[in-house]
């Protein structure tokens, strides 16, 4: 099962205030223009009966004197995702959807990915983290993953609660 990027639904702010792509193209070109990175992150949450996946694309920067987000959530049945595996490489994929969705409004823009992995033998997460390595860094993005992986801890907020 793989989650879709919907461009239908609307993108969110920290607020819940709704936004579509074209202003979310225009908020990335001009921070782009500016010399700003995209900082993408994803996480997930499972529940009793269903996962809720959520996506950031993040704006930070102390020279610009920025820091903002946007997000989308998404819910699914899918009892899949019970697998550690199978949910870590659904946010993977969807993190790597996103940068290509801002890749796709602006071409030029310079774009992180965030990844909620660990690289210590604590973290159950580990064990993937060069399968991971190798399939964000093959598409061309820069990767962070814990403790730096700070955009996927803004879609960590978003998994949860209703906003």
């Amino acid at each position: 099962m793989s989650l879709e990027l919907d461009t239908k639904a609307y993108w969110k702010d920290c607020d819940g205030k709704d936004y579509d792509d074209e202003f979310i193209k225009e908020e990335i070109e001009e921070y782009v223009a500016k010399g700003g990175r995209i900082y993408v992150g994803t996480d997930s949450m499972l529940l009793a009966h269903k996962c809720n996946f959520a996506a950031v694309i993040a704006f930070h920067s102390r020279d610009l004197n920025i820091a903002r987000y946007y997000y989308k959530r998404f819910k699914t049945g899918s009892v899949e995702y019970k697998e550690l595996q199978v949910k870590i490489l659904e946010e993977v994929a969807l993190a790597i959807q996103t940068a290509q969705f801002v890749l796709k409004l602006c071409p030029e823009a310079d774009v992180e990915l965030h990844i909620d992995i660990g690289t210590k033998k604590r973290n159950a997460t580990a064990r993937f983290f060069k399968t991971i390595q190798g399939w964000v860094l093959g598409t061309g993005f820069a990767l962070k993953v814990k403790p730096n992986s700070w955009a996927s801890s803004l879609a960590d907020g978003h998994t949860k609660g209703k906003k």
